[in-house]
């Protein structure tokens, strides 16, 4: 509290690092920018936004390979990735179609389909394939059409034709995110696009004779075009967004593959294959290739005198807003391939100059901070030679001997220079040349010292599991599972590293019930993910559903939705006589053998197997068969696998009390009566439904169509499985 009452703001967060103390920092990266005033032969890579030599024209992938892979970014135009990861192949030459086998490691055939023809199954010179909600849609370029097969017995489903007077000659084919099939059509330079059930939707035309296309995650299209080598980008209803001609530059817009693309096209599915001893390579054909080969070799430029770089990076001048600022060190994250090399060299001033006069600037104005040498990746530091001034230009030369380039990640330059001097008699820096000796001998030191209080700093990111360090790798620090076993549970790290993020913050709040069935059923919550929105922990969220109609006016009922309960325990299927109270039927059970069973000669006590215990107790028998015991409900979908189900068994049996049993059940969306059907747990009873809306709802089995309110009863009309509208039935 200050002197007039009001309250200070607490600080939760050291504050950040700035002087007397510590140095402030100037950040350049790809996401908040290079701030370079010119480069030479060095590009942001794009995706990481790395800053990286150009690749030589004409080297690299080839982007307008005829497989249509775009030089291995996507899967060649025959080739298509089904549901867990399947891959099927249209065989180049034939009408096969093939999938893999990862266990014998090679292709087999699709039975009843591949037939040459002009059949409702055959094909004619197909071109292309791809997959969308379980179908294989084929483009039958000789008979002019799209055939669509379902992947489950490849029953033929339907043919796709545009209603267009035109032949129809359909190329390649390729779906977006929304589930639209886009098929180029070279011969009448169109790319149609149909629907997710094959209705035509449009056409338009292409810039070009369109062969091949591919679909990014942001749903534009790359078209090949013959005779060129580069890509034409465009959106789905068919403007023109740009031209793109490397390979590179476009990766990080498509999702990964699951296998390698090589150059020509072929598949290395190595790391699918089972089997030892093969190569896993494979032709468009399915045949087993030699080699293993690559997407293509990148070429990079290499130093030619009087250049003694391959590319070169200035930056523009960065400001310290200090006058005569000494300008501390530049800390570099980079990966330096072998072959590869960075060379560091600082410029300061007190004015601001222009970028003609920084690069006039003699070789002897420049002063070499560091060079990097190959190792990997890593982070590497240098002193700031230059002198004080104001503004610091940063000039790196990248060289590569043609096989790799250097990448720098980020760099960041800390000024301005608060050296450990201070703490030393002034006679260490009694003269310039004295006090810079001294300082240059202390940054040795400073920079072990200040890594240890940055540690100190932020320290208080270890004891927040939303920021806790977590790794997969036991190898590595796993700070998060130290901190739950602060509050005594065990996390799997088999669990993904969010699910156990939230268990830990879960089990921290209801740490004070935790031993209670509620306790247990909070963690279960957190465990399976199951809260408001879908997120652990969440607050109770209020659903409205329209009332039942009446003739009152429609009003809203609003319900407060609740996590299902989870647990039942057993204490609770007890169904007893009590006198004066009872009543014979289904529910109600007699003291006797119907509850415990005990052996009894000539019923079913066996000579030999059958134990006679010297301790009864028949008071309290019957109440320990239900006592102690309970069982857990889970919904099935959230337990998909069974290493999560063992691990969900194990937190039961970490949670629960010592003494108590309990049984596992996953609960699927079915209506069993007496096996499951427990009312409020495994099984829900829905409201009569209120009435359809045409265009809103779908008709179906068990749909009615309900008069309005204040009309006079008329024709009423039950959706059958042979009902028609307009011939047998009528709408009331």
């Amino acid at each position: 509290m200050t002197a007039n009452g009001t309250s200070l703001p607490i600080q939760t967060l050291p504050p950040l690092p700035a002087p007397p103390h510590d140095p402030l920092t100037l950040l350049l990266d790809g996401r908040v920018g290079w701030r370079g005033s010119r480069v030479d032969r060095v590009e942001p890579k794009p995706g990481t936004g790395d800053l990286a030599l150009v690749p030589v024209a004409g080297a690299g992938p080839d982007l307008a390979d005829p497989s249509g892979s775009l030089g291995g970014v996507v899967a060649p135009a025959v080739v298509a990735v089904g549901p867990r990861g399947a891959v099927y192949l249209l065989a180049r030459g034939s009408a096969e179609v093939l999938v893999f086998d990862p266990c014998e490691c090679r292709f087999m055939r699709v039975p009843c389909v591949g037939r040459i023809g002009k059949g409702a199954r055959d094909l004619a010179d197909p071109q292309a394939i791809a997959i969308c909600n379980s179908n294989l849609m084929v483009t039958d370029f000789g008979n002019g059409r799209v055939s669509v097969f379902s992947l489950n017995g490849f029953v033929l489903r339907d043919h796709w034709r545009p209603p267009t007077a035109e032949p129809f000659a359909p190329f390649g084919i390729a779906v977006d995110g929304n589930g639209r099939v886009f098929v180029t059509d070279p011969v009448n330079l169109r790319i149609h696009r149909f629907g997710a059930t094959g209705r035509w939707e449009k056409s338009f035309a292409a810039p070009g004779v369109p062969r091949h296309l591919a679909i990014d995650c942001r749903n534009r299209l790359y078209v090949l075009i013959d005779g060129r080598t580069d890509v034409t980008v465009l959106d789905g209803e068919g403007a023109v967004l740009g031209v793109e001609d490397r390979a590179d530059r476009i990766r990080g817009a498509f999702p990964p593959l699951p296998f390698r693309v090589l150059a020509g096209g072929r598949l290395d599915l190595s790391e699918q294959c089972a089997a030892t001893g093969t190569a896993g390579v494979f032709d468009l054909q399915g045949k087993p290739a030699a080699g293993s080969g690559s997407t293509g070799i990148t070429s990079y430029p290499t130093p030619v005198l009087p250049e003694i770089f391959s590319g070169r990076y200035w930056s523009s001048a960065l400001d310290s807003e200090f006058f005569n600022c000494q300008w501390h060190r530049v800390v570099v994250c980079a990966c330096v391939p072998e072959g590869t090399s960075l060379r560091i060299a600082t410029h300061t001033a007190s004015a601001i100059l222009t970028q003609a006069d920084v690069e006039d600037l003699p070789e002897y104005a420049w002063q070499s901070g560091a060079s990097l040498r190959p190792s990997g990746s890593g982070l590497w530091d240098c002193l700031v030679l230059s002198g004080p001034g104001r503004y610091l230009w940063l000039r790196v030369d990248f060289i590569s001997n043609g096989k790799a380039t250097p990448a720098i990640r980020r760099l960041s330059i800390e000024f301005p220079r608060i050296s450990l001097r201070r703490y030393l008699p002034a006679v260490f820096g009694e003269n310039a040349r004295a006090a810079d000796f001294t300082d240059r001998m202390l940054a040795v030191f400073d920079t072990t010292f200040r890594s240890i209080e940055s540690q100190l700093d932020c320290q208080a990111r270890l004891y927040d599991p939303r920021s806790s360090p977590a790794s997969d790798n036991r190898s590595r620090t796993d700070f998060l599972s130290y901190l739950a076993s602060w509050i005594g549970i065990a996390v799997d790290r088999n669990w993904p590293e969010q699910r156990r993020r939230d268990f830990v913050a879960a089990a921290a709040r209801q740490f004070p019930i935790r031993g209670t069935p509620e306790g247990l059923r909070q963690l279960l919550l957190a465990f399976l993910g199951i809260g408001s929105e879908g997120c652990p922990g969440g607050e109770m969220r209020t659903v409205c559903v329209d009332a039942p109609a009446n003739c009152r006016p429609p009003v809203k009922a609003c319900l407060a939705w609740e996590p299902p309960r989870l647990l039942l325990e057993h204490f609770q299927l007890r169904r007893w006589m009590f006198l004066g109270a009872g009543r014979l039927g289904d529910q109600a059970m007699v003291w006797g053998n119907s509850i415990v069973n005990r052996s009894q000669f000539g019923t079913n006590a066996q000579v030999g197997r059958s134990q006679l215990v010297t301790t009864p107790d028949p008071y309290r028998d019957p109440f320990h068969v239900y006592a102690h015991k309970f069982s857990v409900f889970v919904p099935a979908a959230r337990v998909k696998a069974e290493a999560e189900r063992r691990a969900l068994s194990r937190l039961i049996n970490q949670e629960k009390p010592a003494h108590t049993g309990f049984q596992l059940e996953l609960v699927e969306p079915r209506f069993r009566v007496g096996v499951q059907a427990t009312i409020g747990l495994d099984a829900v009873v829905g409201r009569y439904p209120a009435g359809v809306k045409l265009d809103q709802a779908a008709l179906g089995r068990g749909t009615v169509l309900s008069e309005g309110p204040h009309r006079a009863r008329g024709p009423r009309m039950t959706v059958r499985r042979n009902a028609r509208i307009g011939e047998t039935s009528a709408l009331g």
